[in-house]
């Protein structure tokens, strides 16, 4: 079985995507999630874009009521676990595994005409 590196590698979480995988003593699956995002407004328009976390999720032994597997994420290589992947997403120093460039704007030039038109020809967005 594979066992992770000490310190996150982008490439480990790739190739062992969906897999079980060892860390330190530990087992646990290499969880990639994708979360699309967006920013902007509708004054100067939107960006589109996405980033891929890099989770890992292990099991917990049952508990003694009612025998139940629970699992535990980690979004920074195994230093937090947290009870759901949102909650473990909070964590200072997630393994972000891809952040690509924002994929486009939309509406952009289309919103600052209509801005122009409104407020006169001078008009000019300032963040």
């Amino acid at each position: 079985m594979f066992t992770l590196s000490a310190v996150p590698s982008k490439d480990e979480y790739k190739a062992h995507n969906g897999k079980q995988v060892m860390l330190g003593d530990k087992e646990v699956t290499v969880i990639l999630d994708r979360v699309d995002t967006k920013s902007g407004s509708y004054e100067r328009g939107f960006k589109f874009g996405s980033i891929t976390y890099g989770l890992l999720e292990r099991k917990v032994k049952p508990t003694k009521k009612n025998g139940w597997v629970i699992s535990e994420f980690s979004a920074n290589h195994g230093v937090t676990w947290a009870s759901s992947e949102q909650l473990a997403k909070k964590a200072k120093g997630k393994v972000i595994v891809d952040k690509p460039a924002p994929r486009g704007e939309f509406a952009f030039d289309r919103i600052q005409t209509l801005n122009r038109e409104y407020n006169g020809p001078g008009y000019k967005w300032k963040p």
